[in-house]
């Protein structure tokens, strides 16, 4: 069980670098009630190091057709969280019921 006042999933489309946490921190003090999930970079499969001339990205949505789609914008907002990323307060993640109890697995890339 979680005892930190943060908790969070990364899953290995990510690789953090120094200090990444500060920005998250940041946000869910700025708001305890909320969802942070970072920018996917294109990370070398030899190093684990950003790529500097891949793409990246950082939020998706699902269509009607349930194609999983990737975007760009300037908002804050998400629709739909991609893949084990994302970062919330310990309290948050109790009162909104964290996974679901009959979860059996995590995965199904892109639904």
């Amino acid at each position: 069980a979680a005892v930190g006042e943060y908790i969070g999933f990364f899953d290995c489309h990510v690789a953090p670098n120094r200090h990444w946490h500060r920005e998250v921190i940041q946000h869910l003090r700025a708001q305890p009630r909320r969802l942070v999930v970072p920018i996917i970079g294109d990370l070398d499969l030899d190093t684990w190091d950003e790529k500097h001339v891949g793409g990246s990205n950082s939020k998706c949505y699902i269509t009607w057709n349930a194609e999983f789609m990737w975007f760009e914008d300037s908002s804050d907002f998400i629709p739909v969280i991609s893949g084990g990323l994302v970062a919330t307060t310990r309290e948050w993640w109790r009162d909104s019921g964290g996974f679901d109890r009959e979860m059996r697995g995590w995965g199904g890339e892109n639904v």
